[in-house]
């Protein structure tokens, strides 16, 4: 187990150097491209309320998407209170608060529960070829999304999509992650290896 979580700390210290050395407009420019990606899905197209994320520096950007869809469908946005984390609706800019880590988050009262949500769309440190994800190691995503069989897909820059990450039984696997140019889905992987948990 130790060294699993010394692999994962590797891990997020090599990503945070390979962040760090991405330049703001190359970021802008493979968000786009990765966002193109994600509103050409069927799961986007077909879902009606979709969780996005507000992105911060070095993250996939999603604020342009925020912007662009939340008019055409119902977005919601996380909020971080003390353990649990929750989804609020994006009604606009000008109702958007610095929340837990300075993340933006929607200054609402209406909790939207999992069951209304019909995709999540998910930030992560790393993702592997099978659909697993490394978080930033608190969990939130992964205690939300076990309550939860809607799918989630994963956004990240291609060097942040890993051959294979060390993950746990109770880690959340994606159904789908979508870089610039390359999208994995976990039911490829299961099919092609039905033992592979």
């Amino acid at each position: 187990m130790d060294g699993e979580m010394a692999g994962k700390q590797l891990i997020r210290k090599e990503i945070y150097k390979l962040k760090q050395s991405l330049p703001d407009d190359e970021a802008a420019c493979l968000s786009r491209k990765i966002c193109r990606r994600l509103v050409r899905t069927e799961a986007f197209q077909k879902a009606r309320c979709v969780a996005l994320y507000h992105s911060i520096r070095g993250e996939v950007q999603t604020v342009a998407l925020i912007e662009e869809w939340y008019k055409k469908k119902k977005i919601v946005l996380p909020a971080i209170s003390g353990e649990n984390m929750n989804f609020y609706p994006y009604t606009g800019k000008e109702h958007i608060i610095p929340g837990t880590l300075n993340i933006p988050e929607p200054d609402s009262q209406e909790m939207i529960p999992a069951a209304n949500i019909d995709l999540f769309i998910v930030p992560g440190i790393a993702f592997d070829r099978a659909c697993n994800r490394l978080g930033r190691g608190k969990g939130y995503y992964d205690v939300f999304l076990t309550g939860t069989d809607k799918p989630a897909i994963g956004l990240c820059f291609g060097f942040q999509l890993k051959d294979h990450i060390p993950a746990e039984e109770h880690d959340r696997k994606m159904t789908m992650v979508i870089t610039e140019d390359t999208t994995v889905s976990s039911h490829h992987q299961s099919h092609r290896n039905p033992h592979a948990y």
